[in-house]
């Protein structure tokens, strides 16, 4: 069994790592090449910046254009965590004509919601499930809601594999971080979690009074991927952050140490909440304080971020249409109704984070790697 895994950026390794270490576990014929940089980086414009980790020699050496590189054998299976964006797009394409192997999807996104965006996602991605042989999502919920938008892909509940290695950083990592952070002891220590949607700018009025409100804490602020390179956002991060009293974590491999430093954690319910309460950290969740349970269905098309969930210029776009309405059309008042029931397990259970932590995951035991590879075991043929 011969397994080649990419990762193009440290977001993209983090839900990697585990696999590759269980793949090496069972004996499997291993190579990987991974960017630890939090900003993404092309294999063939910056081969400087990927390391290459392999347990084979070269067994029967094929070379990869698109990696712009040489294998030490011909992949069996190869193991990404996207498949609509460049670099990965053009490499499963080229894996799966060339090399003839199976495509390993490991979903980052955790589905815990399903809206309006949700269905024009699964839209996108039922573009390339030709391609991929199998999605590796992480709960049986996750796998209802992307079900009920219309995906068509051929998923597998195997449970977030991002989690299996991530959340323990060592002590060493963790003084690092008190030190670069400059982490007072005796204070509290909160962590806020950004939105760049039409909610920003009042859960950003939020997190400025909570610190006005609190000026004894130590607050720091967690972006989504990407977000502070982003022109749309660049500003708020450059020359100075917008939030007074207030850190961004910029570096994606500090989130991890972060998680755990922080003892409050302040957002909305998304993928990025389940690492929250696997750490069992005390969790003030905003969603009903901002209606976001009310608008989370409303069907609102605008190119202006700050007033819609939906970038339709993006949209109109990636599907080569020409109107807001050949969209609009993507989305049955059938749709709206049976994605209703499905986010009302999230909104019933809010204060529960015993019943949430099953909607992300099934298992919550660090072993989806593990599972991972063993259906790959069970599938090489």
């Amino acid at each position: 069994m011969n397994i080649v895994i990419f990762a193009s950026d440290s977001k993209g390794l983090s839900s990697l790592n585990s696999i590759m270490q269980e793949a090496d576990n069972a004996g499997i014929n291993l190579w990987a090449m991974i960017n630890q940089d939090t900003q993404l980086k092309y294999p063939l414009h910056h081969p400087d910046r990927y390391q290459i980790l392999t347990n084979c020699k070269n067994i029967n050496p094929y070379y990869s254009k698109t990696l712009g590189v040489e294998l030490p054998f011909k992949p069996d299976w190869l193991i990404v965590n996207r498949e609509r964006w460049e670099p990965e797009t053009s490499i499963i394409l080229e894996f799966k004509q060339e090399f003839d192997c199976k495509i390993g999807l490991i979903e980052p996104n955790s589905y815990i919601l399903n809206n309006i965006e949700t269905k024009l996602e699964n839209y996108s991605k039922n573009r390339y499930i030709n391609l991929i042989s199998t999605y590796f999502v992480h709960s049986t919920h996750s796998k209802q809601q992307q079900s009920i938008s219309g995906f068509e892909g051929n998923m597998v509940v195997v449970g977030n594999p991002k989690y299996d290695l991530n959340l323990n950083p060592d002590s060493e990592t963790i003084n690092k971080l008190k030190k670069y952070y400059k982490i007072d002891e005796s204070k509290e220590q909160v962590l806020l979690f950004s939105l760049i949607n039409r909610h920003r700018k009042d859960i950003n009025k939020i997190f400025k009074k909570t610190i006005e409100s609190n000026p004894d804490k130590q607050y720091f602020y967690k972006p989504y991927p990407g977000e502070p390179f982003d022109p749309m956002f660049k500003t708020n991060y450059y020359p100075n952050f917008f939030l007074k009293n207030c850190i961004p974590i910029l570096e994606e491999s500090h989130i991890w140490g972060m998680f755990n430093i922080c003892d409050t954690h302040i957002g909305c319910i998304s993928s990025i909440t389940h690492a929250t309460l696997i750490l069992g950290k005390k969790y003030i969740d905003v969603s009903k304080e901002l209606g976001i349970d009310k608008k989370y269905l409303e069907v609102n098309f605008s190119d202006d971020p700050s007033t819609s969930d939906i970038d339709a210029k993006m949209w109109i776009r990636s599907f080569n249409f020409s109107s807001t309405q050949q969209l609009k059309n993507l989305l049955p008042n059938t749709y709206i109704n049976d994605i209703k029931n499905s986010n009302q397990k999230v909104w019933d259970n809010l204060d529960s984070h015993k019943k949430i932590l099953t909607l992300f995951d099934d298992y919550n035991d660090k072993q989806a790697g593990k599972r991972i590879i063993n259906y790959i075991l069970n599938n090489e043929k």
